[in-house]
């Protein structure tokens, strides 16, 4: 296959990789504690790749490397709601998940059926001790900035706070929920406290996604009229050297 046309269709499938990363951003503009997604790229070079005869260079082709979290801090939304937190800081609150603990930035909390403190997909919010809370059904109920819970002034549970460095070794689960690497330990938080009645927005600029949403759809449109302008000189090319045969 010719080496422009091989380019092209890598750059193609670049952009379309952007489009679901910028997608999947603006889709969760409105998620609470939603951190966004920032695509990078890189140079690909294949083990098989050859000089061009003339030019003597070789091709290379654009890919989409991978992604980072930005885990910039969101603004705060006032709710009023006394099982809702946001957290300032860099910390995350501790749930258990399936396959064991995850770590989220959305502090929309309830309380269960059973009076388990829970996330609204009904995971359980641990306590400092990594054991579940339990909430009375009564009571004015007051969330403290390093996360001590008091039901009528009676201190009942601690809610879990840890920090990573900068993020690292975090990958996604779902829109909401962190997973550490194995190997990575949480540490204590120190620089995390909570507001009460409050919960943390997504980080998205939704007018910044939609100009990159807008120039990965202009390059992928580009690009796509690049491999139809070098597909039909390949088939005109064939089609000289086909004539030429006879």
């Amino acid at each position: 296959m010719d080496p422009s046309l091989l380019t092209v269709a890598a750059g193609m499938r670049a952009q379309m990789e952007t489009l679901e990363v910028v997608g999947n951003n603006i889709a969760n503009a409105s998620t609470h504690g939603y951190k966004a997604d920032r695509d990078f790229y890189r140079l690909f070079l294949s083990a098989q790749a050859q000089a061009d005869p003339l030019t003597g260079q070789i091709s290379r082709m654009p890919f989409v490397q991978g992604s980072t979290i930005d885990f910039n801090q969101g603004a705060f939304i006032p709710t009023e709601a006394p099982l809702d937190v946001a957290l300032s800081g860099p910390g995350f609150l501790v749930v258990e998940g399936p396959g064991g603990e995850l770590y989220t930035r959305s502090g929309s909390l309830r309380r269960s059926a059973s009076g388990v403190l829970e996330t609204a997909e009904g995971f359980s919010v641990l306590d400092s001790q990594r054991g579940s809370i339990s909430i009375p059904p009564n009571g004015k109920i007051e969330v403290g900035a390093g996360g001590m819970i008091s039901i009528e002034g009676l201190e009942v549970a601690e809610l879990l706070l840890v920090e990573f460095e900068k993020g690292a070794g975090l990958s996604k689960v779902g829109n909401s929920y962190f997973r550490a690497a194995e190997g990575i330990i949480p540490q204590p938080a120190v620089e995390t406290s909570l507001n009460q009645g409050k919960l943390e927005a997504s980080n998205v600029n939704v007018a910044e996604e939609a100009v990159r949403l807008m120039l990965a759809m202009r390059h992928f449109q580009m690009m796509r009229r690049v491999a139809s302008l070098v597909g039909d000189e390949l088939n005109g090319r064939a089609i000289e050297v086909l004539g030429s045969t006879r």
